[in-house]
């Protein structure tokens, strides 16, 4: 799954890195520990309705499929939701059953996004189960496809059974990406830059976008373990992401579970290079 993530960039810099014009009203902040319910930046396609602009090639015509942020509150609400405590539980959505789930498949149809990142946590937890773990920092490692951030593929869409319309969205998950086992057997998927616009375009086929809804190739991600304290949704510090030397028994104990030597974790690994 993907329960954590960061987004480090300030205004300008995320809107040139996802080429989009932003319509968030200045109100983008960097975010060491991104927790569900957040309100945060989603890059949607601008249709002319969207302006009210006319349709034709004049002047103030809109550019269909132009790329924008907006904000959003992180866990989908559906249309047809009684009231908007589901979207608690509707922080993911299984690429596998996207298409046929009530909950999603009407923003998988005609309402896709991209969900800008700088990178996501995700723990170790030796033996399994719910008790503490050692979590790990995945961030960009710079691959040609993917480049310094990274686009989550999203749904996203508006609840209006409140006193005022609320946007939210979710981020689609599928099978670990290589190398990533060790933490986890679900990872966000992570959509190439070449793929940002035919994703978002609500004209797009989405039998056409199945190939999409794969795991992160050899050398996307970076990983590295950090500290306990990003737990702790309160905790925001850009301090969350440095890493940290990993207990000796821990190391021992990803090795023995099939993930990287202990050396490599401690210099921070590229992720199945």
């Amino acid at each position: 799954m993907c329960g954590r993530y960061t987004q480090k960039l300030k205004s300008d810099d995320l809107v040139a890195a996802m080429s989009a014009r932003d319509e968030t009203g200045g109100a983008i902040r960097e975010n060491t520990n991104v927790a569900p319910t957040s309100t945060m930046p989603i890059v949607v396609a601008e249709q002319p309705s969207d302006t009210g602009a006319d349709t034709d090639t004049g002047a103030g015509a809109a550019a269909v499929g132009e790329r924008v942020l907006r904000l959003a509150t992180w866990g989908l609400v559906p249309s047809w939701a009684k009231d908007r405590s589901i979207g608690a539980r509707m922080i993911n959505a299984r690429a596998e059953t996207v298409a046929v789930k009530p909950a999603f498949r009407a923003a998988y149809a005609a309402r896709r996004c991209l969900v800008p990142a700088t990178g996501f946590y995700e723990w170790f937890r030796p033996g399994g189960g719910a008790r503490r773990g050692q979590p790990f920092y995945m961030y960009p490692a710079g691959h040609p496809a993917t480049g310094d951030i990274l686009a989550f593929a999203g749904l996203h869409e508006v609840w209006r059974k409140g006193d005022e319309p609320l946007a939210t969205f979710t981020i689609l998950t599928t099978t670990a990406a290589e190398g990533l086992s060790f933490l986890h057997d679900r990872s966000p998927v992570i959509l190439p830059v070449a793929a940002w616009d035919r994703w978002i375009d609500p004209a797009t086929d989405p039998a056409d976008l199945t190939a999409l809804l794969r795991p992160a190739p050899a050398g996307v991600l970076l990983a590295h373990p950090v500290g306990t304290a990003v737990g702790n949704v309160r905790n925001k510090g850009p301090e969350l992401t440095d890493q940290v030397e990993l207990d000796e028994a821990v190391a021992e104990a990803i090795e023995e579970s099939g993930g990287p030597r202990a050396t490599a974790l401690s210099a921070g690994v590229v992720i199945g290079g």
